[in-house]
């Protein structure tokens, strides 16, 4: 039951990729940021209301202030990615994840994989260099490692990347010491206040917003319960393991997606890549 509580995660947090990067071709970052934020605040508010929340201020603050800040940031760097490039080349790097997890898990909650899981790490690097390649030769996989340093999208999802797969780990730690109401609520009016400061110098784009609720709306319900769905596999799982289901499926995702929905070009590098740490993923499970 709890893997397929990540599975089902896995499914919404695709979705959820998709219909941000559908958001942002009529609204932008901060404002969508912003309008999830405060739909998460009342949601998470409610649940509070109705079900007696549990909090060790003292024990959770720290872990709590860090991954507000955080995950603003990396936040508005994910839909800077996905905005400018195809979203079956930057939704793939977030399985670097499951690698940084690794060993951020392994420090902070002594959560240790096997020498067969570090086999799908390796993979998930070698399939990353494929998915950037021009062909698949020894020479152009090389020199993927300077696309990526090049590319601005490739190196923004890098480091969102990194701060994601330090995220869960915070989540998991927070949640040692509060409920998942409270720890919902807490986090989204954290991100709420900081996205109102930064809209000072931004306007709320009210006609857009009218105009384009339907997709506003399904984009912020698939978000919630993605939201949900990865506390739950958070408590129930070694972190890695959900980061790998997660992005397993959100790759596999992006790929149909883009083709779908953006006519985004599926080339032999790309599949041979998403399939590469797709196996990657396999491992480390």
């Amino acid at each position: 039951m709890s893997i397929f509580i990540c599975i089902i995660s896995a499914f919404f947090w695709a979705a959820f990729d998709l219909t941000r990067k559908l958001s942002l071709q009529k609204i932008n970052s901060v404002n969508l940021l912003l309008i999830f934020t405060l739909a998460q605040t009342f949601i998470f508010g409610g649940w509070v209301f109705y079900e007696n929340p549990f909090l060790n201020l003292k024990s959770y603050i720290f872990p709590g202030i860090i991954l507000i800040l955080i995950s603003l940031f990396s936040a508005l760097l994910f839909l800077k990615a996905i905005k400018q490039s195809d979203l079956s080349l930057t939704i793939p790097l977030l399985s670097l994840s499951p690698l940084f997890s690794s060993f951020f898990s392994f420090f902070f909650l002594n959560e240790k994989l096997s020498y067969f899981q570090y086999i799908g790490v390796f993979l998930i690097i070698f399939g990353t260099l494929v998915l950037y390649s021009r062909k698949i030769t020894i020479g152009e996989i090389l020199k993927s490692f300077k696309i990526l340093v090049i590319n601005n999208s490739a190196r923004l999802m890098i480091v969102v990347s990194l701060i994601w797969s330090l995220t869960p780990v915070l989540d998991k730690l927070c949640l040692e010491h509060s409920s998942i109401n409270i720890h919902g609520l807490i986090q989204s009016f954290g991100l709420v206040i900081l996205l109102i400061f930064l809209l000072k110098k931004e306007k709320i784009e009210f006609f857009n917003l009218k105009k384009n609720w339907g997709l506003i709306l399904i984009t912020i319900l698939t978000g919630i319960i993605a939201t949900v769905l990865q506390f739950y596999s958070i408590l129930l799982n070694y972190v890695p393991i959900m980061e790998a289901i997660k992005r397993s499926i959100g790759q596999l995702s992006s790929v149909f997606f883009g083709k779908l929905f953006f006519k985004e070009k599926i080339t032999k590098p790309k599949l041979l890549g998403v399939l590469i740490l797709s196996f990657g993923v396999f491992y480390i499970l």
